[in-house]
């Protein structure tokens, strides 16, 4: 039986995109409290279509179900469409790809016995089943690559320099694991450390400035009503939790006026920093409460720096999992709704992108999310309101995920691949689309433009997690297409090499500051300088090659920049010499007659330094894994040359154990993790 439907908003509310909420146990005519505080009419006008009686759709304020992934890029995530209201590609999508009867490889071990199990190596890009490729950054060099790569460049220059990146590693972690810092880590201070008012509340400022339109879980008004309060010392430490949120903020925000360091132990911020992680023992395993919670984000966020950044996951992953038992992920009509709004999209960005980024599954089940995306004022530059768009790129990045690079992935066929492929790619350019130009990633960046230095930060964590996607998206194409050299492939490698040139081309806008997460400083520049490597040593040739050794060479001289930011604790310009293999192959390639033709210099590479025609040589890098067998790129005119890419091997010895080197580990915790933690 069919009848009419009211909807769930009135026309007033749906007008002014806010929620609409109507007093418990009202009748037919009762106004919404929106109309009732404002004096207006108050309509709930009926559906134009009838819907079926049924039970599972007997309440107006339930909606049929839908495929959630299409919210990504939703300029207005708390406007609830119908499945009418979804596009027209949208439900092609869902027509084209039903749900398996099995959808999950879990399904199929526990149907049938005699399936196989499937591993992988979270750390590295590929893992024992030749199906799977992670999300994770690049960074691996197995033995079968490094003999790829001796055999290709004729001499063992890249074994020898990871060598010496192996011994800098291990010098690095022996001398910091010897600082009484490291047995200090999680000890309760004696005593506060005591900071001026004026200076706390430069600090406060600073953090709030700086980092909270960025990560907008605290309520600044209330943060800085509770900091004013005349026995504020007694308050601290009568409240562990507050403490803990208390110092995390000075840590941040001291950041910004010279306390922050790149090693742990050492500068202002680590005596703020200590004190919160002496009480992280206790607010772990307490009671959980909403200052608990925003504590262990906050510290959460000052661990996306190098000195601590081995703590982020501990902090992240907590953070999420008391949030859902806190069922901040519903709806709520509890006074502090707005709060608890906000402080879960925080950490579910900072739960996706982390998990997507290591290659790890998320703790955080999108299926059971209910609570809108707030608008904070704060987070919002002009037309852009980053924390909407920030929740939307943590959705497609969950997604592409579960889709494309979970262990259920691998039972896709080549074709189904590619149709979620496409799919991903689809939702990551719409997502795009719904960024203001000035802010869009693919657009040129102009930082005159920005206001401020948070601006501009936003402007580049934008970007870099679009090209940081967009290379993850490219790496499967072409390990899909590896025997064969269709459009598919061809574009996939174009778009992989502009990926890496944009990365390298925004180095010059990020701050050589500890405050800077590791992410953006140091683990995607490195994905792009390997991307660029390989191509340059597997297509000396290419019209393309002189750009990509430019490339390469500024991304040497970024990580020199790093070494000396640091005061020499990170030694990072051996990175530097990766550019020079390169040089030094694609010079003696072209002096031996091996190309027929000599490499021009275009003149649209915006780099910010100038090209020498005599030196411009190519570039390539490690986006996928290893070659493992000796292919030469065909000889022919720069004109005609196609990109080429080594091809993809297993990276382990076939019991999940690896032999191979991992530069990532230049970047790594100089602290031992597996020390007693106190919880």
């Amino acid at each position: 039986m069919l009848r009419q439907r009211l909807s769930s908003t009135c026309n007033q509310c749906r007008a002014r995109k806010v929620r609409c909420i109507k007093p418990k146990d009202s009748g037919p005519g009762t106004k919404c409290h929106n109309c009732q505080k404002r004096g207006d009419k108050c309509v709930f006008q009926a559906y134009r279509r009838k819907f079926r009686d049924t039970a599972n759709l007997s309440s107006p304020s339930v909606t049929p179900s839908r495929d959630i992934g299409d919210d990504v890029g939703s300029p207005e995530y708390h406007v609830k469409p119908n499945r009418r209201e979804l596009s027209t590609c949208a439900q092609a999508t869902l027509a084209q790809d039903p749900p398996d009867p099995l959808p999950l490889y879990v399904d199929q071990l526990i149907e049938d016995h005699r399936v196989p199990g499937r591993t992988r190596y979270l750390e590295t890009i590929v893992t024992h089943h030749d199906s799977y490729i992670g999300s994770a950054s690049i960074g691996y060099f197995s033995e079968s690559r490094i003999r790829a790569l001796t055999n290709r460049l004729g001499h063992t220059g890249v074994e020898c320099l990871l060598n010496r990146i192996s011994a800098v590693v291990s010098d690095r972690y022996e001398r910091h694991h010897e600082q009484p810092a490291t047995d200090k880590l999680w000890q309760k201070p004696e005593s506060l450390p005591e900071v001026e008012e004026t200076t706390m509340r430069l600090y406060v400022s600073s953090y709030f400035s700086q980092l909270h339109p960025v990560y907008p879980f605290l309520d600044r008004s209330k943060f800085e009503q509770r900091i004013s309060n005349i026995n504020l010392a007694a308050d601290l430490a009568g409240d562990i939790h507050w403490s803990a949120l208390y110092h995390t903020v000075l840590a941040l925000g001291c950041q910004y006026h010279g306390g922050g360091a790149f090693e742990p132990g050492k500068g202002k911020s680590w005596k703020f920093y200590q004190v919160a992680l002496g009480f992280a023992s206790d607010i772990f395993v307490g009671a959980e409460c909403m200052g608990g919670l925003q504590a262990i984000t906050a510290m959460a966020i000052f661990a996306l720096n190098f000195s601590y950044m081995h703590l982020d996951s501990l902090f992240i992953k907590q953070a999420a999992c008391v949030a859902q038992r806190m069922k901040l992920n519903a709806s709520s009509d509890a006074a502090d709704q707005h709060i608890r709004y906000r402080t879960f999209w925080v950490i579910y960005f900072l739960e996706k992108t982390l998990s997507f980024h290591h290659g790890n599954t998320s703790v955080i089940m999108d299926s059971d999310i209910g609570c809108p995306v707030p608008t904070i004022p704060e987070s919002v530059f002009g037309d852009y309101n980053w924390l909407t768009a920030s929740a939307g790129l943590a959705r497609f990045l969950s997604r592409a995920y579960e889709s494309l690079y979970s262990i259920s992935a691998t039972w896709n066929t080549e074709e189904s691949y590619y149709r979620k492929i496409d799919t991903m790619n689809s939702l990551l350019e719409r997502w795009r689309q719904s960024i203001p130009i000035i802010f869009r990633p693919g657009e040129p960046f102009r930082a005159q433009s920005f206001h401020g230095s948070c601006e501009t930060f936003i402007a580049l964590q934008t970007h870099f997690y679009y090209h940081n996607a967009c290379i993850a998206l490219c790496r499967l194409t072409l390990h899909l297409g590896r025997h064969s050299d269709g459009p598919r492939q061809v574009a996939a490698r174009k778009a992989i090499m502009l990926a890496a040139r944009s990365i390298i081309e925004l180095l010059r806008h990020i701050d050589m500051e500890a405050y800077t997460p590791v992410y953006i400083l140091a683990h995607l520049p490195l994905s792009a300088l390997f991307i660029l490597f390989d191509l340059v040593i597997h297509n000396p040739t290419h019209p393309e090659t002189a750009s990509n050794l430019a490339l390469l060479e500024v991304a040497g001289g970024h990580f020199s920049r790093l070494e000396y930011a640091t005061g020499g604790s990170l030694p990072s310009s051996v990175l530097a010499e990766f550019a020079y293999i390169a040089r030094t192959f694609v010079r003696t390639y072209r002096v031996e007659g091996n190309d027929g033709s000599t490499i021009a210099v275009p003149t649209d590479v915006n780099i910010g330094l100038p090209l020498r025609q005599d030196d411009s040589l190519p570039s390539a890098a490690p986006f996928l894994g290893n070659a493992t067998h000796d292919h030469q790129p065909p000889l022919a005119s720069p004109d005609t040359l196609p990109l080429f890419f080594p091809a993809l091997d297993d990276l382990d010895a076939g019991d999940g154990s690896l032999t191979g080197f991992d530069v990532t580990d230049l970047f790594g915790t100089s602290i031992p993790f597996d020390q007693n933690l106190p919880f």
